[in-house]
């Protein structure tokens, strides 16, 4: 009976471990601001699963002796503490009632939990638009069937607020006009972007403002601050941002994963890998339909950092998650990205057989999205298995040089893919070693860009594993 007894306890902790590995950082420094245990015993069970979840390199253990009841009693406040603040959690209460309240199915209950929430309503919560679309159907709901005990109430509601959601409506159309220069900027690399700058800044700042709106801007000052490489502005955003999240006043899984993933993208571009290698692990704990996405981000930085094999796996276990996705830059982003994680751990053949299939499956998507990032994967994997007359065939069908040409006028890239061009032509005795040399050297001119010393970095260790002979690598001398 004892060993019985011994086993439940184990069990018991391994779930609870299991929902401790699952928390997240900034949750944790959320409920350490609305934690007050009296008893002894939960407190110190609580340090323990902050310092679980925030000190993950420290080895802590759950101590089995403890009375299983507190382990539910834990477990039990923090899901209820974070649900309180969990917006989207709010609004598929709101989208549940609202369909009820159409179709007449409403309960008594529902009803009085609704009117709680209505008086106790201070100030614009997340879904402050959609809170007050649904207090108006309920006024209406009220009208229809001549019940007038509720209708102070909820008319006060709707007065009061009137204003602010006429003014939320307002920010919410503009948002969205400025939506369509932001991303053509981003994808297209062309175009501007930073007249839009001003009022977003002011729309985040204003804190009478509803979240969703006030996220929406971060999102597009996102795109903006990535566009136009101001890094130190994306910095201190995210760092105000980073209050509102622990604070709760801007929360939901989703939400903060995504923030996770864009701090990894921020620090990436600060060449601070191994911090953005942490965000990354944190943006793929939950999963949502931008899961691969970030997984794609992940394992771009673990490829960079030389985690090669733990970037392999990574994507070898989403495999299945990737033949279901349906979003063209994800799906291109992750065959990218896997064609060289497979060529860091020479698994040439495989990659090869993959790239071939994706790029007849999916030509048209990747000329338009992407066509860069899987071309230069395709082309360091065809140079691993020395199908030089394929590479300079697949350039010249896609007329891959003049992309590249009109690229380089508007980004800071190293020309990697010309140099591949060149390296072919070279293989397959097109050019001589003299002509290599002559057209390689202007390439790799000065350019101060952090991206471009990088990427100019990569494209030499490339050239100098198929320029291997004592002739050949005389050429590098002179870059």
């Amino acid at each position: 009976m004892e060993e019985k007894s011994q086993a439940k306890k184990r069990e018991k902790l391994v779930r609870f471990k299991t929902f401790a590995g699952e928390l997240l950082p900034h949750e944790v420094h959320y409920l350490q601001a609305q934690a007050a245990f009296s008893d002894s015993i939960n407190a110190a069970l609580f340090k323990q699963l902050c310092d679980f979840v925030l000190h993950p390199e420290q080895d802590i253990t759950f101590d089995p002796k403890i009375d299983k009841r507190k382990y539910t009693y834990l477990k039990n406040w923090v899901e209820k503490q974070l649900a309180a603040i969990d917006a989207d959690h709010f609004f598929e209460w709101m989208h549940q009632l609202d369909l009820k309240l159409m179709t007449d199915q409403i309960s008594p209950d529902e009803e009085i939990e609704l009117l709680g929430k209505i008086k106790r309503y201070s100030k614009p919560s997340y879904y402050f638009m959609r809170f007050y679309e649904l207090v108006q159907n309920y006024r209406n709901y009220l009208l229809i069937r001549v019940r007038g005990n509720y209708l102070p109430v909820v008319s006060t509601f709707l007065v009061t607020f009137k204003q602010q959601y006429q003014e939320a409506i307002k920010v919410n159309h503009l948002l969205h006009d400025a939506t369509n220069d932001i991303v053509n900027q981003y994808l297209t690399k062309s175009g501007d972007s930073i007249q839009w700058e001003e009022n977003l800044v002011t729309i985040f700042q204003n804190e009478h403002l509803d979240g969703l709106n006030r996220y929406y801007a971060v999102v597009r000052l996102s795109f903006i601050y990535f566009n136009y490489r101001a890094y130190d502005k994306l910095s201190r955003l995210y760092n105000a941002l980073d209050k509102l999240i622990i604070s709760g006043e801007i929360y939901s899984r989703r939400i903060l994963v995504n923030y996770y993933a864009n701090r990894l993208l921020l620090h990436s571009r600060y060449n601070e890998l191994d911090t953005a290698a942490s965000y990354g692990y944190l943006s793929i704990k939950a999963k949502s339909s931008d899961y691969l996405f970030y997984l794609n981000n992940l394992c771009g930085v673990l490829l960079r950092r030389k985690k090669t094999s733990e970037a392999l796996q990574l994507m070898e276990e989403n495999l299945s998650a990737f033949q279901k996705n349906i979003s063209p830059h994800t799906r291109i982003g992750f065959a990218s990205y896997y064609l060289k994680s497979l060529n860091e751990n020479a698994k040439y053949t495989k990659a090869r057989r993959f790239a071939s299939h994706f790029l007849d499956q999916n030509i048209h998507d990747i000329l338009k999205f992407r066509w860069r990032l899987f071309f230069l994967a395709y082309a360091e994997t065809l140079l691993y298995n020395k199908d030089y007359l394929l590479l300079l065939r697949v350039f010249a069908k896609y007329k891959l040089l003049n992309l590249e040409l009109v690229y380089k006028q508007n980004t800071d890239n190293f020309p990697t893919l010309e140099c591949y061009h060149l390296l072919a032509q070279y293989k397959e005795a097109k050019i001589s070693l003299k002509k290599l040399k002559q057209s390689l050297v202007p390439l790799f001119k000065n350019n101060p860009a952090p991206q471009f010393q990088r990427q100019m970095s990569e494209t030499l260790k490339h050239l100098k594993i198929h320029l291997s002979d004592p002739c050949e690598l005389q050429l590098f001398d002179e870059v």
